[in-house]
């Protein structure tokens, strides 16, 4: 090798053999040949901060280097390539914020990441969206099924005896003379708004000398104190749903509040069904379908719970003892309404002269528990019909009835009493 060597002070210079070269001028080099280094395992503690600006590499194998950071650790960016990290342990002992990596497609084999401190997100913080005006179009047509309006009020109507009256003051001259618009025809018709008719009767075949209401059941009607569920049933097997006696019948009464309620019942022969309406009064009943024997079997009754071959053990508030109908001279005024009773009607068939009937019609007004007589006659063998030019008048709530008493035993007796309810206006 031809080598020029300058040498300018004293310093010892070395041959590769390490002997001495002295030489008091400069040494120039053309070039230098050296054998692949090789790196052991080396450990790397950093006791300050470490800040990296950029660190760019190829395709490094890292064989288990523990790194130890006691500072926090900031990088601005890392470029990485495609790095195979084999069974590194990284621990964090404070908090790791990043600005930004761009890495490749990294493998990772069995890491264990560890992270002692909480990791917040700061807030984020949008603008307000902008949202265009959007069209919106409905292209289906509205069909209805059916329309229900409850019953119109129709106000401001010439009253015809208004008109007839004009009619015949040109006519006749003088004072006019009006037309009393409620003819009996008109309200049995239903022609006539708020008004309706009534018609109570009753019998009573066995009275045996004290005081009974006339009704079939004989004794004193019951007045329940408020209202209960009822249960009807037959002395006969035959008067059931399917039977060949009576199928169902009609209950027709009051509710707590004195409103007027009615309901069909299906019949099972003697064992009682109940009602779904509680009741306050039970003013009639009816049988409303029969099979092939074209009436009931036998006693139909509406009373309390329990029952023994079809008669209730207790209360009886109603039976059907006669012609598939209730017989009940009673009668419960319902709430929103005025009675107006025009005839009151008794019967009695007394088969000797001095066997008599007293017979009375009686009411009692709501709120109180004593019955005032309002009519009384004595009857033998005949039939006395009361008539009033000026109906009597009886207020919602108001309980109504016939009674009778004899001076014998075992008389029939037959009541009846009939009117107007009138809607109350105010």
């Amino acid at each position: 090798m031809t080598s020029r060597i300058l040498q300018e002070n004293t310093d010892l210079l070395l041959t590769q053999s390490s002997d001495p070269l002295i030489n008091d001028n400069f040494i120039g080099a053309n070039g230098f040949n050296t054998a692949n280094p090789q790196i052991a395992s080396t450990a790397i503690s950093q006791i300050h901060a470490l800040t990296s600006v950029a660190i760019v590499t190829q395709d490094p194998v890292v064989s288990s280097t523990a790194i130890a950071q006691e500072h926090s650790l900031t990088a601005l960016g890392f470029i990485t390539g495609n790095p195979v990290a084999n069974q590194a342990a990284l621990t964090q002992d404070h908090g790791l914020t990043a600005s930004g990596f761009s890495t490749g497609s990294p493998v990772v084999s069995d890491a264990t990441m560890t992270e002692d401190e909480s990791f917040a997100t700061s807030p984020v913080v949008t603008g307000t969206p902008e949202v265009n005006s959007t069209a919106i179009s409905q292209n289906y047509s509205l069909v209805t099924d059916g329309i229900l309006t409850g019953r119109p009020d129709v106000e401001d109507a010439t009253d015809p005896n208004t008109l007839f009256e004009q009619v015949e003051q040109k006519m006749l001259g003088g004072w006019p003379k009006r037309i009393y618009e409620h003819t009996d025809l008109a309200i049995s018709k239903g022609h006539t708004k708020g008004h309706r008719t009534l018609y109570k009767f009753g019998y009573n075949p066995d009275v045996n000398g004290d005081e009974e209401t006339v009704w079939s059941q004989g004794g004193d009607f019951p007045y329940p104190t408020s209202a209960v569920t009822m249960f009807v049933s037959s002395t006969s097997a035959n008067d059931a749903n399917g039977g060949t006696g009576a199928n169902s019948i009609l209950i027709q009464g009051l509710d707590e509040n004195y409103d007027e309620i009615e309901e069909t019942v299906l019949l099972n022969g003697q064992t009682q069904v109940a009602t779904q309406n509680s009741y306050l009064r039970i003013y009639r009943a009816f049988v409303t379908l029969c099979g092939t024997g074209g009436t009931s079997g036998g006693i139909i009754y509406v009373g309390s719970s329990g029952a023994t071959g079809g008669v209730p053990n207790t209360t009886i508030y109603a039976n059907l003892h006669l012609g598939n109908q209730t017989q009940i001279a009673a009668y419960t005024v319902p709430a929103g309404y005025t009675l107006y009773v025009d005839d009151i009607n008794f019967t009695a068939g007394l088969s000797q002269a001095n066997k008599t009937a007293t017979c009375t019609f009686r009411s009692r007004d709501h709120g109180t528990n004593v019955f005032r007589t309002r009519l009384i006659s004595v009857l033998q063998s005949n039939q006395l019909i009361t008539k009033f030019e000026y109906p009597q008048e009886f207020y919602e709530k108001t309980d109504l009835e016939c009674r009778v008493s004899t001076n014998t035993t075992n008389n029939a007796i037959g009541a009846s009493f009939q009117g107007v309810l009138v809607k109350n206006t105010t």
